[in-house]
């Protein structure tokens, strides 16, 4: 009698062990395709142009992000019993100036012993998760070593992905284009990478190529400044120097924009047609003055944004220019090879890009044409 008894809550306990070993298993894959579905929903809103209200309130936005999180949660959750639990949300956090994406998941295990004892013969479980699109600070490797004024680029530039924009470089004898005016001298705008201080030009090639293998981020503090001057002062006291290794102060490199193999490097990137990103100086209107200082290799550029976008041409003098209207450059109204002028430019397209780098809060606001250079970070939190 002691061994019958013994056995039936021998048989009790090991259902209850499969069973919850089963349920459990269910819920942590259940977990991950919430998981997963924000994510994916968050991703799909990488590329959609406009402020953080404008893409939270946007149809075709949200039907976008649906169908990604949709299609990426049941791959994570192969059952027929999975089903989404309302309908995914995005929303505008104008505080932490993101986008918040929520999706929710359900699915139900079998319980092959509880109702031998009276249990449930199913049981359902409900997980959710919570993902965000915000401004990405920086990004961990990749950076293009060629700095770009604020002032050159169109101002709209932030909401017009997609399209072309020309931007100058110092001329002849180094001479700053004129809607740039600013104190740097004897230098192309050219920089060296985190890791190198003064490097030697031979070095730009792989770099143009390839970018460069530190991380890159955004000066801090820029929000608490009110007007150019204030933020004038808070990008220039955080570079009084270029030290090695730092995320957020470029220094000159003496290589020539236009001279030897330069040319050459950047025109296999661009038939490379990679996405790239550039660092960005601030200058007026937006700051009171040139942020860029030095001179040559002492030259000091503090990085105010970053900028992502395809490389679709170059001019460097009469004779020394390359364009292309092909593959992600189709469309480019620039025709760089025809223009007979003695202008530095590149073409460039404005895109917006995934990226991953710091993980500080974002002081940049979706959208903002300040500092939005289109460069998104897809976090999961909740």
């Amino acid at each position: 009698m002691l061994v019958a008894l013994v056995s039936v809550f021998l048989v009790g306990l090991s259902a209850f062990t499969v069973d919850l070993g089963a349920a459990y298993v269910s819920t942590r894959n259940l977990q991950k395709a919430a998981d997963a579905g924000a994510l994916a929903g968050a991703q799909a809103l990488v590329s959609i142009p406009g402020k953080c209200d404008t893409i939270a309130s946007s149809t075709a936005a949200r039907t976008a992000a649906h169908n990604a999180a949709v299609a990426i949660a049941m791959k994570n959750y192969p059952d027929p019993s999975w089903a989404e639990v309302g309908v995914l949300r995005v929303e505008c956090d104008p505080n932490l100036k993101v986008l918040l994406v929520t999706f929710a998941n359900r699915g139900t295990t079998k319980s092959n012993f509880a109702p031998v004892f009276g249990g449930a013969s199913v049981v359902t479980t409900t997980k959710a998760a919570e993902a965000t699109v915000d401004v990405a600070t920086g990004v961990k490797e990749g950076m293009r070593p060629l700095a770009i004024c604020s002032t050159l680029l169109d101002p709209a530039y932030a909401d017009r992905s997609g399209d072309f924009i020309r931007v100058h470089f110092p001329g002849a004898g180094r001479v700053p284009p004129s809607a740039c005016p600013v104190s740097v001298s004897g230098n192309w705008w050219l920089t060296d990478c985190p890791g190198e201080r003064q490097g030697s030009a031979s070095g730009l090639l792989s770099q143009i190529l390839d970018g460069c293998p530190e991380p890159v981020s955004v000066i801090p503090g820029q929000e608490d400044a009110t007007t150019p001057g204030q933020l004038t002062v808070v990008l220039t006291d955080a570079c009084p120097t270029a030290a090695l290794y730092s995320e957020t102060c470029m220094s000159g490199n003496p290589g020539n924009i236009s001279q030897g193999q330069t040319p050459g490097a950047w025109s296999d990137l661009m038939a490379l047609q990679e996405d790239v990103v550039f660092p960005i100086f601030c200058a007026p209107p937006r700051c009171s003055g040139s942020t860029a200082t030095g001179n040559g290799t002492n030259a000091i550029f503090p990085v105010s944004s970053l900028f992502a976008a395809n490389v679709c041409g170059y001019h460097f003098k009469r004779g020394v220019a390359a364009g292309s209207s092909t593959g992600k450059c189709t469309g480019n109204p620039f025709s760089p090879t025809s223009d007979n002028s003695d202008a530095n430019y590149f073409v460039f397209k404005s895109i917006r890009i995934r990226t991953s780098g710091s993980n500080e809060q974002s002081e940049c606001a979706l959208g903002d044409v300040s500092c939005d250079g289109g460069l998104r970070r897809t976090r999961l939190t909740g």
